[in-house]
């Protein structure tokens, strides 16, 4: 029921998360000052938050360290002679950067805005670098106090940062085999955590590299542009969109950003390469149904936002339920946006009447059929005006 609870009242979620983060740090910063003024006394705050199974928490390495952190605390509390046991406080630093991670999640959800997945993975190999040392540092500090030479607390620092950055001054070393083990360990660790961190950010960056990436909101505010919005990008819908657009003098320094949920194929990807095209048109792998899709082309900044049918769907119906869908999802999305949408059935009009411009294929076909049965070649004088001429 609590987790039910959480996860309807995400504001309320979202405070517990704060802090509880906000506690694990304030243990590290007490830790750091108790060993700057050697204090033996300091007090530590509890704070245990179960969720789920009773057995998956007990196994849960955040489970562990909360008890490893938490247990001879409240044994010193009763049993006064074990006042000065030392207990690692400083682990608390892994239970802030799980706190982090999922404060972010629910701070995504009560602005019910997301954050690109590049973003939060920065943030997590951030922290884990910034954990990693600050464990290292404080481990070493400690076991070399039981040495003939203790180290201070910016040696021991000093000393992760040239190790983990592979320097290695040798300046700085531990001397005793508990830290030289403990440095043994941090090291593996690191050899573990750190490349599976850097694999899921290499993923996640090439991921983003063929979808397109975002259109700069810089960009977007000091450049005109326009999106294109199809479900499936042909070659012939993309040259005759793109001759016929850029054929009027007023809109040769516009940017087309083409906004389609298909993998662009060999021969668009090439019609793209063409310096004619490369500087003026932008491919993002999307869909328009999708808001943070919508965001990354900066739909709510474009001067006009097109939807394209194809003219060789083989459902035409199925096309036009497609084009009306993604019609309402960025009119909700940028309702001060220009729509112009192409729709293939005469009978869907009255579902997109809110659009700017509707241009119905069949519509205006069968008008010029009936205009060349009352006057013969009228369909080819209106394609002739109709189309830009390229002086052939």
């Amino acid at each position: 029921r609590l987790k039910l609870f959480f996860i309807k009242n995400q504001r309320s979620s979202l405070r517990i998360r704060i802090f509880n983060f906000c506690l694990k740090l304030l243990t590290c910063v007490l830790y750091i000052i108790r060993v700057m003024t050697d204090n033996p006394i300091v007090s530590e705050c509890i704070c245990i938050l179960f969720q789920g199974n009773l057995w998956e928490q007990i196994f849960q390495v955040s489970f562990l360290l909360e008890m490893l952190n938490t247990v001879p605390f409240i044994i010193t509390i009763f049993w006064p002679p074990l006042r000065n046991l030392f207990i690692p406080v400083f682990l608390n630093c892994w239970l802030a950067k799980c706190a982090l991670e999922s404060m972010i999640n629910d701070l995504h959800r009560a602005i019910q805005r997301t954050h690109s997945a590049m973003f939060n993975q920065v943030l997590i190999l951030i922290c884990t670098l910034l954990c990693l040392v600050f464990t290292g540092a404080c481990g070493i500090q400690h076991l070399e106090r039981a040495g003939k030479k203790s180290l201070s607390l910016f040696n021991a620092l000093y000393f992760c940062i040239v190790t983990f950055s592979t320097v290695g001054f040798g300046d700085v070393t531990p001397q005793i085999w508990p830290s030289q083990l403990l440095v043994v360990v941090m090291i593996c660790v690191a050899l573990v955590v750190l490349p599976l961190q850097f694999e899921e950010l290499i993923y996640l960056w090439m991921e983003r590299q063929k979808s397109g990436g975002n259109y700069s909101r810089h960009r977007a505010q000091t450049e005109r542009h326009v999106v294109l919005c199809v479900s499936t990008l042909k070659i012939d819908l993309l040259m005759d969109f793109l001759n016929e657009f850029y054929a009027h003098p007023h809109t040769q320094d516009y940017y087309v950003v083409i906004l389609c949920p298909c993998e662009v194929d060999v021969q668009v990807r090439r019609i793209l390469q063409i310096p004619l095209w490369s500087q003026r048109v932008i491919y993002l792998q999307g869909s328009a149904l999708k808001n943070q899709d919508l965001l990354r082309a900066k739909m709510d900044d474009a001067e006009a936002c097109f939807i394209l049918s194809s003219r060789n769907e083989a459902d035409r119906m199925a096309a036009d339920h497609q084009t009306i869908l993604r019609a309402w999802a960025v009119k909700d999305f940028a309702p001060n946006c220009p729509l112009y949408v192409q729709i293939l059935k005469p009978e869907n009009k009255f579902h997109v009447k809110f659009a700017d411009h509707v241009v119905c294929e069949e519509e205006f076909k069968y008008a010029m059929l009936a205009l060349n049965c009352l006057c013969p070649a009228t369909s080819t004088l209106i394609t002739l005006l109709v189309h830009t001429s390229r002086g052939q």
